[in-house]
């Protein structure tokens, strides 16, 4: 990837699903830092320490599932996962400030200065996506939210663990 920055085909490199462990061996020694990393990032998944690594080296963090994930396919479900969007904190937010629980999802995404990747095909769930630029949530709202981490993936990575991959779940997330 160096190389093609090198070469004018690429302007930043990015990767995708680093830990800080992982990116800290990348960072040691790589030539050209990683301007992105995208990974699971929600209220349920809040990745303080890596938000904090990232911080401190200059590398952005793109959320991945920041609503939840809702429409990953049944077989990637697991029984009776939490729903973000229906959280009765989050829809408490929504009503004080009369918005959508994805708007304040957005919301809170962006003040913690991450960069955000709702999905949606609905036209009007996507002017409310861009609208959520403008939500500003008080800090008696970020303190509600920063309750609601318990460490929850949508997105465990259980099929990169496959029997015979070599891989397990522990391992991708060094954890």
């Amino acid at each position: 990837m160096e190389e093609c920055v090198g070469q004018g085909l690429i302007r930043q490199i990015g990767v995708c699903n680093f830990s800080t462990k992982k990116l800290g061996d990348l960072l040691n020694q790589a030539s050209i830092a990683p301007m992105m990393n995208q990974i699971e990032l929600h209220p349920y998944l809040q990745q303080e320490d890596m938000l904090r690594f990232c911080r401190e080296r200059d590398v952005l963090l793109t959320a991945y599932s920041p609503l939840g994930s809702v429409d990953r396919p049944k077989g990637m479900k697991k029984q009776d996962e939490p729903s973000l969007l229906e959280n009765p904190v989050i829809v408490e937010i929504g009503a004080k400030h009369k918005i959508s629980p994805a708007q304040v999802l957005i919301g809170w995404a962006l003040r913690r200065d991450t960069v955000v990747i709702p999905k949606s095909v609905n036209q009007e769930r996507l002017q409310q996506n861009l609208a959520a630029a403008d939500v500003v949530l008080d800090d008696e709202d970020m303190q509600a939210i920063k309750s609601l981490d318990m460490k929850y993936r949508y997105v465990d990575g259980g099929f990169f663990a496959a029997p015979g991959s070599g891989y397990t779940v522990a391992g991708i997330w060094d954890e």
